[in-house]
């Protein structure tokens, strides 16, 4: 699956992620959904796409510390010295409370778009 292949919803996030088997220095979280996540290495990365992962990510929103999920690469872009690297989020460890984690995005997400549908329809009125 490429990147513009999605199968739900993805938010903008940033975090840390860190898996030990892929890098010793942690990537930087991208975008996340409950079914996968995109990963920015500022460095070559080499990457075993037949393999699983063993991640911690922290992203910087969630109060709840870190996250262990289990991710498999489905696709790997270098650009010079970046890396970025798609991932899917397999059930693991801590993939029901990134469910929940989602959930709040998504709550989030709506929220923003009914302040934004408020926003358009006050400068309607005023013009």
């Amino acid at each position: 699956m490429h990147e513009n292949e999605r199968l739900s919803q993805r938010f903008e996030d940033i975090g840390r992620f860190l898996a030990p088997d892929l890098c010793a220095l942690p990537g930087i979280l991208e975008n996340i959904s409950r079914e996968g996540c995109k990963i920015r290495y500022q460095y070559p990365v080499t990457l075993d796409v037949e393999s699983d992962y063993e991640a911690k990510i922290t992203f910087a929103r969630a109060a709840s510390g870190t996250f262990t999920l289990l991710c498999h690469p489905q696709w790997v872009h270098e650009d010079g010295n970046n890396t970025e690297i798609g991932f899917k989020i397999l059930p693991s460890t801590d993939y029901s409370r990134l469910a929940s984690y989602i959930v709040h995005l998504e709550e989030d997400s709506a929220s923003d778009d009914l302040d934004i549908q408020t926003s358009d329809s006050v400068c309607q009125i005023i013009k």
